[in-house]
């Protein structure tokens, strides 16, 4: 909203309230391709509530809505423009994006929801937006998706990848360009929240996670006061891409920050404006005209130090304050198999011998970790044990048994199952997850063994090993051989930030290229076979100029969203992340809590497009 205002727009009003009339102004609308809101846009017009209405959809137009349009007299005597914009997504930094659908993990885990109407509804609203990701991208995928197989129980992914690849097969045959699907030009890997449940409640030690973790940060937004001249005053600071020192600091390991930023402070306190040495004498008038030159930038430079610092001081109280460092090691010690239930009850013992007041939410997050890589150790006496031992309720408890919605085997064999008669049932198999650990840079700092499940997969993906039978391509069955990927030629790496849609809706009929994918064409039109060794290294050249892609159903982490950093220097190829929101570890329990209770079809996905017949 704030740069809709700074845009020469008068006002910037809601289209589901009630509006004055504006007839000496054009009103231009930005909204979902739905029947209710074409009906508002209708509605204005006919009562001439603005000069001229410009109409922007964030997605592709039903033919029904371009209908309600052209079934209006003044309507279509009003219109100035009538354009997608395919812009149903957020970009929360250059490597992640959500196209914001907050209950997408209720929508499609909760009670009763697998292959239910609600579910169907939920993963065309995720498809749909998705898919105005890849056309403002520029990007034909491949697509690949977590199957139902092992145990995997879910077919979430599946339902979410088929109808990405209906939609965008729709929008090419509409240009007459359905080929340009078999030249590809990046990988996309769909899979949901149940492949790794840990990740979003185990602690991350960077900067970004610790700020979005401990601290109150809404949207990005760190309020803190100063002391002037005048009293106290509020002030706030917006940690983002314009802010060089967040940029710098935020994946580094929160002791690196604490030390990086002393050393800054004791480098600004040594130094002058100029350069220089505090305190030197004799500066020739070239040495101060460069200080007062200087002096501005050196100001912002310690505003924003000032920030940080700050902001780190207030991180280290809250560590101290809840002997988080003390959580976290066991914690690393729960995910990787090496401390029991006894453990972390004598933690818990001990810290409140200590007067130390761990949040219940930190209590459940341990125990969270600790029935997510120890199978099957809950059961009504087990309940009660830990609400003993943690002061926690009967209510925050049986939070922990939600995890078998998402195919977790938290329950013994025998324990009373609320949701034996749901997707998963007693079949659910009793496996120790994989847990990945950090190996190489990063793996030297304390509290830092724990490595997101993406990672791996990533990695795998990107070396053509990652298994077929759980991660087949879409059109191809769980279990039947993938056919190895089709490449193109090398495009430019661009930012998730980028849009490339012309790029996007030119591809001719005959693919991206056209031409036969195994022969090189010379300038005198000739065509020269390749052998073997070159079609394999100019196959690896190809895939490394494509983009990456996860996209993950039902929420992705801060920690997630830095491994896509990582893995874009260390694969030398763009990774980028996305998912149906950004959670932080309270966020998710909060919804974890929420699956117990049947999903529905919220009233505003009511007239999203089916996709399930394209």
């Amino acid at each position: 909203m704030d740069d809709a205002s700074s845009s020469s727009l008068a006002v910037v009003e809601n289209l589901d309230v009630a509006r004055a009339p504006q007839p000496t102004l054009d009103g231009v609308y930005f909204i979902a391709p739905s029947e209710r809101s074409v009906a508002r846009v209708v509605e204005d017009c006919e009562k001439k509530l603005y000069r001229k209405a410009h109409v922007f959809f964030t997605s592709a137009a039903p033919r029904g809505v371009l209908n309600a349009i052209k079934a209006s007299k003044a309507c279509v005597s009003m219109l100035g423009n009538c354009s997608e914009m395919n812009l149903e997504y957020f970009t929360v930094d250059p490597k992640g994006f959500s196209v914001g659908v907050e209950d997408a993990l209720r929508g499609t885990f909760a009670v009763g929801s697998e292959q239910s109407q609600a579910q169907a509804r939920m993963m065309d609203m995720i498809a749909q937006r998705l898919a105005t990701v890849m056309v403002s991208l520029g990007e034909i995928p491949s697509i690949r998706y977590m199957a139902k197989v092992g145990n995997k129980k879910s077919d979430v992914s599946r339902g979410v990848a088929d109808r990405l690849d209906r939609s965008l097969t729709a929008l090419l045959r509409a240009k007459g360009a359905e080929a340009a699907k078999n030249n590809p030009t990046c990988d996309v890997l769909i899979v949901d929240r149940s492949f790794d449940v840990i990740a979003p409640v185990v602690h991350e030690w960077t900067y970004e996670s610790m700020v979005t973790d401990l601290l109150n940060v809404p949207n990005g937004v760190y309020q803190y006061k100063i002391t002037t001249k005048k009293g106290e005053e509020s002030k706030e600071a917006v940690l983002g891409e314009n802010d060089p020192l967040w940029v710098e600091l935020r994946h580094a390991h929160i002791a690196e920050v604490l030390t990086v930023l002393a050393d800054k402070a004791k480098t600004f306190a040594n130094v002058g404006p100029g350069g220089g040495v505090v305190g030197g004498r004799d500066l020739t008038t070239g040495q101060l005209k460069k200080a007062v030159e200087a002096l501005p930038r050196v100001l912002e430079q310690q505003a924003k130090l000032s920030v940080h610092t700050s902001i780190a001081g207030e991180i280290n109280a809250v560590l101290q304050k809840s002997a988080l460092s003390e959580v976290g090691r066991l914690e690393q010690d729960v995910v990787f198999g090496d401390a029991t239930s006894k453990d972390l009850i004598a933690l818990f013992n001990d810290l409140d011998s200590r007067g130390v007041r761990l949040p219940m939410v930190e209590k459940l997050r341990l125990l969270l970790c600790y029935v997510s890589s120890h199978p099957q150790k809950i059961d009504e006496s087990e309940k009660k044990r830990w609400m003993t031992n943690t002061g926690l309720t009967l209510a925050d408890v049986n939070i922990l048994q939600n995890l078998e919605l998402l195919g977790v085997k938290v329950l013994k064999d025998g324990a009373s199952n609320p949701f034996s008669s749901s997707m998963f049932g007693s079949s659910t198999k009793s496996i120790r997850p994989k847990v990945l650990e950090r190996k190489g840079a990063g793996s030297e700092w304390d509290l830092f063994r724990f490595l997101p499940t993406m990672a791996g997969l990533v990695t795998e993906l990107d070396a053509g090993t990652l298994d077929a039978t759980e991660y087949p391509s879409v059109g191809i069955s769980p279990g039947a051989a993938n056919a190895p990927p089709t490449m193109m030629s090398p495009t430019k790496s661009r930012s998730v930030r980028t849009r490339t849609e012309a790029s996007w809706a030119t591809h001719s009929s005959a693919g991206s290229l056209g031409g036969d994918g195994d022969s090189e064409r010379s300038a005198s039109g000739t065509n020269h076979r390749r052998s073997d060794s070159m079609t394999s290294n100019r196959a690896a050249s190809q895939r490394s100029s494509r983009r990456l892609i996860v996209f993950v159903v039902g929420g992705m982490t801060r920690g997630e969203l830095r491994e896509a950093h990582v893995l874009s220097q260390k694969l030398h190829r763009e990774v980028i992340i996305g998912s149906t929101s950004l959670e932080t570890p309270a966020s998710f329990v909060e919804k974890l809590a929420g699956l117990a209770s049947v999903a529905s079809i919220p009233e505003k996905y009511a007239d999203i497009a089916d996709l399930s017949g394209l």
